[in-house]
């Protein structure tokens, strides 16, 4: 979903970004997010209904494990903190998804949520980031 959200920022022109996609979040990320006043991170959700976007702010998971196989954003946040006495703040954007069967492409309810979720990105980063609203 991520990939997506990337694709339409750069088609809607949206300089001034890094964007990174990944299939699964590392503990090289905690490093690589040092340095920046916001990550945002934009996922599928199983547990979400289709095309439903929900949006939260992060805080750092400081009770980190030593070695892990699933990594979620506040513990990348966490490990920021632990690693360089600071970290950026963050948001989980995350879209409902509709089919997770192997395939190419969203489905339409999948897409258009991913759409809104671009323009939205947009219109934040454009417009300033104090809102409370990302979305909506």
């Amino acid at each position: 979903m991520g990939w997506f959200v990337i694709e339409r920022l750069r088609d809607l022109r949206v300089w001034g970004i890094e964007c990174v996609t990944a299939h699964q979040l590392e503990i090289e990320f905690a490093d690589a997010v040092q340095g920046y006043d916001w990550v945002i991170f934009v996922d599928a959700a199983v547990d979400t209904q289709p095309g439903q976007v929900t949006v939260r702010e992060l805080a750092p998971n400081v009770g980190l494990h030593a070695v892990s196989h699933f990594l979620t954003p506040e513990d990348v946040l966490g490990m920021c903190l632990a690693m360089h006495g600071k970290a950026p703040k963050g948001i989980l954007i995350s879209i409902g998804g509709a089919d997770f069967d192997f395939g190419e492409g969203l489905t339409e309810v999948t897409q258009q949520a991913g759409e809104k979720v671009a323009l939205a990105l947009r219109n934040w980063l454009q417009h300033g980031k104090g809102r409370k609203s990302l979305i909506g």
